[in-house]
């Protein structure tokens, strides 16, 4: 039997950790260097036990103008929508994304995911009394990518589970659906698979009704 296609947008802001987080789901696999995505990458990953194949959209983070917006969020089925627990700047752009891609699709599946918990993990078994410094001392090369990629250092600041749990229940009763949402990383891959099979069962039961 033929699988049901899916087409899935992997958004949020720039290094948010999207690319890693697809081949993590895809392939198993991670990649400590840090990459910039240009454009779109487009993977693809059957999951039989669902009955469903995912294309994966990994949409470039940065903004983009609105006929860009429309031509790549046209036609999609659901969405993970991305933010760096160690930059709150990226958590609070997530209604940003949501409202973008909403305009063009309407209200459909989504989960949320925090990624880099492996970084939250070692600051917090670390002797540091900060994020920003444990993460310029123990992680040099992505603060390097920060500078030559981004040409400027973002404001380190951790992302707490009441933060995200208070900005969850307001947003559920804003888009009136109701949503998961999941700590990740891609480095290790913890949460990762369920993110994404989440999704799948959103989808699969949206299909239903």
């Amino acid at each position: 039997m033929a699988l049901r296609s899916y087409k899935i947008l992997l958004l949020g802001d720039g290094a948010v950790g999207k690319t890693s987080l697809v081949r993590r789901f895809v392939e198993q696999k991670f990649d400590d260097r840090y990459i910039e995505t240009i454009g779109v990458n487009v993977k693809k990953k059957e999951i039989p036990n669902l009955d469903i194949k995912m294309l994966l959209w990994d949409i470039y983070g940065q903004k983009m103008s609105k006929d860009l917006h429309a031509s790549h969020y046209s036609g999609a089925d659901g969405v993970i929508i991305t933010y760096d627990l160690t930059r709150y700047k990226t958590f609070l752009n997530l209604d940003n994304w949501i409202s973008d891609v909403f305009s063009i699709t309407g209200n459909i599946p989504f989960v949320v995911i925090g990624n880099k918990f492996d970084l939250i993990e070692g600051y917090e078994s670390s002797r540091y009394s900060d994020i920003e410094s444990y993460l310029k001392k123990e992680h040099a090369e992505m603060i390097a990518f920060y500078e030559d990629v981004y040409d400027e250092m973002p404001d380190f600041s951790r992302v707490s589970p009441e933060d995200l749990w208070v900005w969850a229940e307001d947003k559920k009763r804003d888009v009136d659906i109701d949503f998961p949402y999941y700590f990740t990383s891609a480095k290790t891959g913890e949460n990762v698979e369920e993110a994404f099979r989440s999704l799948g069962k959103l989808l699969k039961e949206s299909d239903r009704k």
